[in-house]
């Protein structure tokens, strides 16, 4: 029985004594949980210490496929919100008990998306701006569950607007002086970012990295690196590096690791953060576009 399958079974008489928000002024800290790293970071930033943060995504673990397992769905009785991305992403939603619906809570609301193959693509996070509406949404939720640090939510949304306003700034001037503007990626992440900087990413698989690309997709792919004399072809950590590698063998380019922070391994959390991150990606990617 998969793990989406367990949901479906949890025992009533455990879930019955579940609520929806509760008053702040019962305990010190509220109880978040995030359904994956980047929703975890921003919730940091505004949370800070008036909230215990859980990541429900193991740390190194893709959250395409990741489900909770019933002992961490049973944990979640005392959160006061649960922050996810929404989009298709994390379908295990489907299956928590109706006493979690007040709870949950979406990121997402009010950012305009965009579809690779008719699918919305979840990958909202990779534009920066996109970030900042974010943790906007983040603020509102946390003010409804505590409206009396509602003051202390709203100062550390605009500390964080403005390092991730400066952040885009750089990254528009960073972009703006690429001479390639083509980019190959094995799994098609980044289309906000590239859309947002006036890049144009080629891709390998689909939206879940576990798609597997067709061998017609595999000679687009070559004929295009070709084409606009890419170097460079990126690969995740978090997934296999194989289909990249053999591209690169057929083309002469090299591999790179580009992370689109849908997870951090144990050792990255200890000194990485999405601005760390995203900054390092943009300068693999101006490596690879300023050849």
């Amino acid at each position: 029985m998969n793990r989406k399958s367990v949901l479906m079974f949890l025992p009533v008489m455990l879930l019955a004594s579940c609520s929806g928000t509760k008053d702040s002024a019962s305990k010190d800290k509220l109880t978040i949980y995030t359904s994956f790293y980047p929703i975890y970071d921003f919730a940091t930033r505004i949370a800070k210490d008036k909230a215990t943060v859980i990541n429900i995504t193991p740390a190194g673990s893709e959250p395409h496929d990741y489900a909770p397992t019933t002992k961490e769905v049973l944990g979640m009785e005392d959160a006061d919100l649960i922050l996810v991305n929404g989009l298709g992403l994390e379908n295990w939603t489907d299956s928590l008990p109706e006493s979690f619906n007040k709870k949950v809570a979406t990121v997402t609301d009010g950012i305009e998306t965009e579809k690779i193959n008719g699918t919305v693509d979840p990958h909202v996070w990779l534009n920066p701006l996109n970030a900042i509406k974010e943790m906007e949404n983040i603020t509102s939720y946390l003010i409804s569950v505590d409206n009396i640090n509602a003051e202390y939510y709203k100062g550390n949304l605009d500390d964080a607007t403005y390092l991730f306003t400066s952040l885009d700034n750089s990254f528009k001037e960073t972009t703006a002086a690429f001479t390639n503007k083509h980019i190959v990626v094995s799994h098609a992440a980044f289309g906000y970012l590239c859309n947002h900087y006036d890049l144009e990413q080629i891709y390998v698989d689909g939206i879940s990295p576990d798609d597997e690309p067709t061998a017609k997709a595999l000679e687009e792919v070559i004929a295009n690196v070709k084409k606009y004399n890419i170097t460079t072809i990126f690969s995740e950590e978090l997934v296999s590096s194989e289909i990249a590698e053999s591209i690169a063998k057929k083309t002469g380019c090299r591999v790179e690791t580009l992370n689109p922070l849908e997870g951090l391994s144990e050792d990255e959390l200890q000194y990485e953060d999405y601005v760390s991150v995203m900054v390092n990606n943009m300068q693999k990617l101006k490596a690879a576009c300023e050849e």
